[in-house]
């Protein structure tokens, strides 16, 4: 027994996706609000970013979309808090968030730095990414390298519900324009890989999605498609690469969640990575 706690103690220790390198981008849900946490460790710098109450988010594998204040009511009734709250609101805002933290009291970054080590901490942070990001936390707080931004206003566009409610959609379009040089990953850019994205799953517009993810990271997308007639085994976001790309990979294994299959890529294939979302 006491060999098996130890080992099941290594791998919550070993098992995590944030590194000295490679960013992190977390949803923080507060007492009082929705927030973003980037971690910038290359860059030594944490930006924070609160989302407007009524901002609506469009659940994932739903045609239904929720004010952002009830996100984490209606993931909790969904069973999987931690990746609803994660693919909504990153699909909804154009980028990629990896992990979340929920919040018993407090909301700003102070409190996340202060909970980070609690035990009762509501998160899908693994042990070892908890150590790391309140280090890094405590360096950026305390010389003050925290930038606080704001969604412009022109990112959405207001509606009105059947009962009076106003509420802010998303503009995807102009969304991607904003989250494109804000969001991006230093390793990712250095790497310039091209990336071509074919749909072949069920769900119309899933490609292009992804793309403005992906491009909020850093990447470049060279081609979107959804040629149904392709074949690949598998199911969920695969990939494949012409040749190594160590810090993309890794951001889509680890971070967006796909998988590595056999390469087969030609030397004429569009992209050096081909991506497909079955």
């Amino acid at each position: 027994m006491v060999a098996l706690a130890g080992l099941m103690i290594a791998n919550i220790l070993r098992n995590g996706v944030y590194s000295g390198r490679m960013g992190i981008n977390v949803a923080v849900i507060g007492e009082t609000g929705t927030s973003l946490l980037l971690l910038r460790p290359e860059e030594g710098l944490v930006s924070w970013v609160d989302l407007p109450a009524d901002m609506t988010v469009k659940i994932y594998n739903s045609s239904a979309s929720y004010p952002v204040e009830s996100l984490w009511q209606y993931s909790m009734g969904e069973k999987k808090p931690f990746e609803t709250v994660e693919k909504s609101l990153g699909q909804t805002l154009g980028i990629v968030l990896t992990r979340t933290v929920k919040m018993e009291k407090g909301g700003r970054i102070e409190d996340v730095l202060g909970q980070l080590l609690d035990l009762g901490l509501k998160t899908d942070l693994s042990v070892r990414d908890r150590f790391l990001i309140r280090q890094f936390l405590i360096d950026t707080v305390n010389s003050k390298k925290v930038l606080t931004l704001s969604l412009p206003e022109s990112v959405f566009d207001e509606t009105t519900d059947p009962d009076g409610k106003e509420f802010l959609n998303v503009n995807n379009e102009i969304m991607s324009l904003w989250t494109k040089n804000k969001f991006a990953l230093e390793p990712i850019l250095d790497e310039s890989a091209d990336i071509a994205i074919n749909n072949i799953s069920s769900v119309e517009g899933e490609g292009l999605t992804l793309s403005r993810q992906l491009e909020s990271a850093g990447m470049r997308v060279v081609e979107v498609k959804a040629d149904t007639t392709a074949t690949v085994g598998g199911t969920g976001c695969l990939y494949e690469a012409a040749k190594p790309f160590t810090m993309t990979e890794d951001f889509l294994r680890n971070q967006v969640g796909c998988k590595k299959i056999d390469s087969n890529l030609k030397t004429d294939s569009v992209g050096s990575i081909q991506i497909w979302l079955k």
